[in-house]
């Protein structure tokens, strides 16, 4: 239809018709065509073009850039959020343990295209050069261990950013600083005794690992100018959260400095700002585990912008 109403396009697409106008007037979203009275007529050409352009702004796109995409630019993009969002099973799986490994082949659940097995601890498998090697793209290592040192975080860590897309970690005795040590670094952990469906779960799923809520506070991972240049870099179109994060951790770390200064100046409220600057650290904590987290997951080099 060429026809369409702007009430009509409202409806068939959830975009309210003051929406409607401004995308028009401010981005030039669709250009319908105008009546001599000056009245609106949309095609379904537009309508498919809105419906693209909501649908993507509800996964994090925003219109600026999404307004210089053509409509076919916008179906692919749609397209491909569609195939990230689809449980991918990776090319091979490392798989390391005393216990795991014979569970696993006795239960030989799905977790990838083809598997190498490790019937050994962590600690020999990480400190074997013939171990790891080889590794092929679009692999995940899935290990297990009693406890997890901050040698064996930082060696994890290590194979997280330059070998394996995915490490899960099923563990039986962590602390929460190390569960957040780990999310911190992209590596997902799974308490024992887990199920294989958690098991599965954990190597299949996209999304980014985030920290759990910090017991202890600690001082700030990032400087000023480190936040200041992570919030104005030019964001690329498929991901603007980085540059939202920092800016959310500037103001968090203005206002955790408000409330020591309010500690400090006003003694009669000094439990409340106390509880205040705890809670708002905590917060701060939260995100900086955050800004990491998609770090990873968009190959940003946090360390380059200190």
């Amino acid at each position: 239809m060429d026809r369409l109403t702007i009430g009509a396009v409202s409806r068939l697409t959830g975009i309210p018709t003051h929406t409607l106008r401004k995308w028009e007037s401010r981005h030039n979203i669709v250009e319908p065509k105008r009546s001599d009275s000056g009245r609106r007529f949309y095609n379904d050409q537009h309508v498919e073009r809105l419906g693209m352009v909501k649908r993507l702004m509800s996964e994090g796109h925003s219109l600026a850039e999404l307004s210089k995409l053509s409509t076919e630019e916008l179906v692919e993009l749609g397209v491909r959020h569609d195939q990230s969002a689809q449980p991918r099973l990776p090319e091979c799986v490392d798989i390391v343990g005393l216990t795991l490994v014979p569970r696993l082949r006795e239960a030989k659940p799905k977790l990838g295209q083809r598997y190498r097995t490790f019937p050994m601890n962590l600690n020999n498998w990480l400190n074997d050069p013939a171990t790891n090697t080889d590794t092929p793209e679009h692999s995940a290592l899935l290990v297990e261990c009693e406890t997890v040192p901050d040698a064996a975080i930082n060696a994890l860590a290590a194979l997280r950013k330059n070998t394996y897309e995915c490490i899960v970690v099923v563990y039986t005795f962590a602390p929460r600083s190390i569960e957040r040590a780990l999310a911190n670094r992209g590596i997902r952990g799974v308490k024992s005794p887990a199920t294989m469906d958690q098991v599965k779960s954990a190597i299949e799923t996209q999304q980014p690992v985030l920290s759990i809520v910090p017991s202890d506070v600690t001082d700030s991972e990032f400087n000023p100018e480190q936040l200041s240049k992570i919030a104005n870099m030019i964001p690329s179109l498929h991901c603007e959260c980085p540059n939202h994060i920092a800016k959310l951790l500037i103001d968090i770390n203005g206002f955790e400095q408000y409330c020591r200064e309010c500690e400090d100046n006003d003694p009669k409220q000094k439990a409340l700002h106390l509880e205040l600057g705890r809670l708002t650290a905590q917060a701060r904590m939260i995100f900086e585990g955050a800004l990491k987290a998609v770090a990873v997951a968009d190959n940003l080099d946090l360390d380059s912008m200190l």
